[in-house]
């Protein structure tokens, strides 16, 4: 019975981190200028939180806190193309002419913030949807380099 209950705690708390490959996750935020960041933020329901961050060579460092498919830090690598298409969408948009917060007085609802270089937008309501738009597409990218 103790052998059991001992495999069982080993494997749970070998599940609860996950790294996609093997890399020392404070060289790789060290070395590197962050440009891109995504984060979810809680909600009173089952709203996805987690953190995406992008650094200037495509690598990048997704945080999985709750309601989502991976929990813990995940590393993962954008190619050249898909960074300056998240780049590129963002100066179409006129990212860095937009405000700096889209609020309106409504409770329950996840706030995200996102980051293209030196500008930060806090997303609660109300946004664009070229500003929605951009978020998915850094989701998608970031997603499918998770799954990788």
């Amino acid at each position: 019975m103790k052998q059991l209950l001992f495999i069982v705690l080993l494997f749970s708390l070998s599940s609860c981190g996950t790294f996609k490959k093997n890399v020392n996750i404070s060289t790789l935020s060290e070395s590197k200028d962050l440009i891109i960041s995504l984060q979810r933020g809680a909600c009173y329901g089952t709203c996805p939180i987690y953190k995406i961050e992008i650094y200037s060579d495509g690598s990048g460092i997704y945080t999985g806190t709750r309601f989502v498919e991976h929990i813990g830090l995940t590393i993962f690598n954008l190619s050249e193309t898909e960074l300056n298409l998240i780049l590129s969408t963002a100066k179409e948009i006129g990212f860095s002419n937009m405000k700096n917060e889209y609020s309106e007085p409504i409770s329950d609802l996840p706030t995200t913030f996102i980051q293209i270089k030196e500008k930060r937008i806090i997303d609660y309501i109300g946004a664009p949807k070229t500003l929605k738009n951009l978020e998915n597409l850094i989701d998608k990218l970031s997603q499918k380099a998770i799954k990788e």
